[in-house]
């Protein structure tokens, strides 16, 4: 009986045997490729729920942060403010340097020579700022920032190896150049980016300016234990590197302009118009075209009233890298080191409170207004009381105060900036 069932069931066994076997030579190879890929590349269902989470987590961070602003504006925003730390590093070690530098090398014309040195790059940049901010809505905002970042490098390097006052000044007015060009650039380009996420804007000028700022918490500080140790002169090379690598970070930014760019011969009548208009026209026919330009801009009381708060700071920053660095100097006998205190004591404060200051100005209505009149008030009170002081902590509370008083009302102002020139 057994034999008969194996004798029965042994070719029907030997027939299935067969035809798996032929079923596995005809497997085609690329059905076994993601197995092959898996076992050799460490990849599982479980590792890629891993990543999916991981990628969520990022992405809930990135929102929580963020919220619904668009990653590239993200990016941008990083890049410009990476490179702007770095130009920002390179000037505000510089800064305790500068008064000192100056009044070695005019120290024979006094007072007075001090001031034309440290006010030269601002002649620069009151003659350029028109044509290049006309160039900037043509040629476009990266070019400026990029080429006129160089051209700060290159003047601020010559300047540590100048011996007289003649080429000194040469250099001083080519960095005034380029700082008005990468300015004009980088100020349209950072409102660009605000202009895609008005909801965010407080918050990306915010952010911007606090990273930017962040560096002026340690620069001067560092600048004048560098000047004290190894001398004025390498400061110069330190400010120039750091301004040629934010002219290369620039190159990596795409172009936010939206008009059609200009073609090379378009654009090249364009600069040599604005050159043109610069060096052969007289101060006085200049300062009526601009007039002409300007008129409706200046007949509006908020633009006049933006245009002052906006003068306020360059006027006080010229006080405090002459007056108030040569008094402090005089008055409490203080030194690179010392004026770089100062200044890291002004930015420290400022960094403090510039992000509570941008999110009232982006959260809570009226807050603009009521945020720069006491501030502002407070900041002047603050400034003033330099004229009295006799030692170095008082120098110190003053310029802390000053920089407390700014981290509230900058961002008010800026965010009022914006609005008005979007509504214009």
């Amino acid at each position: 009986m057994r034999c008969g069932l194996c004798r029965v069931a042994s070719p029907l066994v030997r027939s299935k045997a067969s035809r798996l076997r032929i079923r596995q030579r005809h497997i085609p190879p690329r059905t076994l490729a993601p197995i092959h890929r898996n076992l050799f590349s460490g990849e599982s269902k479980g590792g890629g729920r891993e990543e999916k989470k991981a990628e969520k987590g990022a992405s809930s961070r990135f929102k929580a942060v963020f919220g619904d602003m668009d990653p590239d504006i993200v990016k941008q925003v990083a890049i410009l403010s990476s490179a702007q730390i770095m130009l920002n590093l390179g000037f505000s070690q510089m800064v305790p340097v500068m008064p000192m530098f100056a009044a070695k090398m005019g120290g024979h014309l006094g007072a007075t020579g001090v001031g034309i040195i440290l006010s030269a790059p601002s002649v620069a940049t009151l003659l350029l700022n028109f044509p290049l901010g006309r160039m900037c809505d043509t040629v476009g905002r990266k070019p400026l920032m990029w080429f006129g970042t160089a051209l700060t490098s290159l003047g601020t390097t010559c300047t540590g190896f100048v011996s007289s006052m003649g080429p000194l000044l040469a250099c001083r007015l080519l960095v005034g150049a380029g700082s008005s060009a990468s300015m004009t650039g980088s100020s349209a380009y950072i409102s660009d980016l605000s202009d895609k996420a008005p909801k965010h804007r407080a918050k990306l000028m915010g952010i911007h300016q606090a990273l930017v700022g962040s560096v002026w918490i340690v620069g001067p500080a560092v600048g004048g234990y560098l000047a004290e140790a190894y001398g004025y002169r390498n400061s110069f090379l330190i400010a120039g590197i750091c301004a040629a690598v934010c002219s290369l970070s620039y190159t990596q930014l795409p172009e936010t302009l939206n008009k059609k760019p200009l073609k090379a011969s378009e654009a090249a009548k364009d600069v040599a118009r604005a050159t043109t208009n610069v060096s052969s026209r007289g101060l006085r026919d200049q300062s009526r075209a601009w007039l002409k330009e300007v008129k409706k801009i200046l007949s509006s009381k908020n633009q006049q009233a933006l245009i002052a708060l906006a003068c306020e700071h360059p006027i006080r920053f010229a006080s405090f890298t002459t007056a108030v660095a040569l008094h402090a100097s005089n008055a409490a006998g203080s030194g690179p080191g010392e004026l770089g205190m100062l200044f890291t004591a002004l930015a420290l404060s400022q960094g403090f409170a510039m992000p509570i200051g941008a999110w009232l100005a982006d959260k809570c209505p009226g807050a603009k207004k009521r945020m720069v009149v006491p501030f502002g008030l407070a900041s002047s009170l603050a400034f003033a009381s330099l004229a009295f002081a006799t030692k170095h902590e008082h120098f110190l509370i003053s310029m802390a105060i000053q920089g407390f008083c700014a981290g509230f009302k900058q961002p008010a102002v800026t965010r009022e900036t914006h609005t008005q020139h979007t509504h214009r």
